[in-house]
């Protein structure tokens, strides 16, 4: 008999998973305040009033940290920073790419 098909039954979900643990990562290094904002903003989808509200600030705070913490987030996806283990680790590369660090 041959072969129905070949391959794995389920599609490699290994590089959705280190980005995810990468992004969750990088959101627990900002502080609270830039967190809850991001958070709010970008994955419970409230506008900035809504944000302000559920937070008991104003709309400048809201924009401002916003605006904190995305900046932060693009620094932390620009540079590789070192683990307890003593190792680099930056943004997890696609499949076949390799990653040189740079010495500090």
């Amino acid at each position: 008999m041959p072969a129905a098909e070949h391959g794995p039954v389920e599609q490699d979900r290994t590089n959705e998973i280190a980005d995810r643990d990468y992004l969750l990562r990088a959101l627990a290094a900002l502080p609270p305040r830039q967190r809850a904002v991001v958070v709010l903003r970008y994955f419970d989808d409230l506008s900035e009033a809504e944000t302000a509200q559920m937070l008991g600030c104003s709309l400048g705070t809201v924009k401002s940290q916003t605006a904190r913490g995305l900046a932060r987030l693009r620094v932390t996806a620009d540079s590789p920073t070192t683990l307890p283990s003593g190792r680099a680790a930056g943004r997890p590369q696609a499949a076949g790419r390799t990653e040189v660090a740079a010495d500090d």
